[in-house]
């Protein structure tokens, strides 16, 4: 497995070569750049399986590498601070990301999806793109698969979400149901600003889509579907419902 290391701290991408060396032996540093008129010269001669880029970086940033390239056919895995937004349309986008500084069991996390997946579609690629250039979460979609497709779908068309195990099962208006290999809590994170409430541990649902609380302690939903909600949590819930 070949990579390629985008960043413009020395430090940082010192840090990220000796974790790979020691964690993940098995990939193959073919460059270190510090820039993205670098990374452009690199990537015109090498043909990486893996590109660690960085998200901030002085004279444009890791998403403006990406539009110049237009499409690519190696996978991402994106380093960043603590930009928000950028972390928001990342995981929007089904994509990866290290939050530095970077953790050995988060790397090889990483490194074991991009092995699972191998490549990124060119409409997931566009989608993460379309999302960067969102003001904000409440215009970004969600990328969603069934088989070898990928939907975008606005998180307003999101009805209930069901853990299962690490998996979530995503319940959506028009009936279609989606598994995302995202745990119940990656969803919590994303969606929670977006009205989205954890009423159990195994339950998140839209509050645009509850018709009511009922007295048995389940939420109803304009659908006449009912979900649980966990004794712990219902005056949270009613709360929220009531504002």
């Amino acid at each position: 497995m070949q990579a390629v290391i985008v960043d413009d701290e020395q430090e940082a991408r010192d840090v990220l070569r000796t974790m790979l060396c020691r964690h993940a032996p098995e990939v193959a540093i073919l460059a270190e750049v510090a820039s993205v008129a670098q990374a452009m010269e690199v990537l015109r001669t090498h043909k990486p399986d893996l590109l660690f880029l960085d998200v901030q970086m002085p004279g444009g940033d890791g998403f403006e590498l990406l539009k110049r390239l237009g499409a690519w056919d190696f996978d991402v895995i994106f380093t960043t601070g603590s930009s928000k937004h950028a972390i928001q349309a990342i995981r929007f986008s089904a994509l990866d990301y290290l939050v530095k500084p970077v953790l050995g069991d988060e790397l090889l996390a990483a490194i074991d999806r991009h092995i699972a997946k191998r490549g990124s579609a060119p409409d997931v690629q566009a989608h993460l793109l379309h999302n960067i250039a969102q003001p904000d979460e409440r215009t970004m979609k969600l990328t969603l698969t069934s088989g070898d497709r990928s939907y975008f779908i606005p998180p307003s068309e999101v009805v209930w979400c069901e853990a299962d195990v690490n998996y979530t099962n995503l319940y959506l208006k028009d009936e279609r149901r989606f598994v995302s290999a995202r745990t119940l809590k990656d969803y919590e994170d994303m969606l929670s600003p977006l009205g989205f409430l954890r009423t159990h541990r195994s339950y998140l649902v839209n509050r645009a889509h509850i018709d009511h609380l009922d007295k048995n302690g389940y939420v109803v939903l304009r659908n006449g579907q009912r979900v649980e909600v966990a004794s712990r949590r219902r005056e949270e819930v009613a709360k929220a419902l009531s504002a």
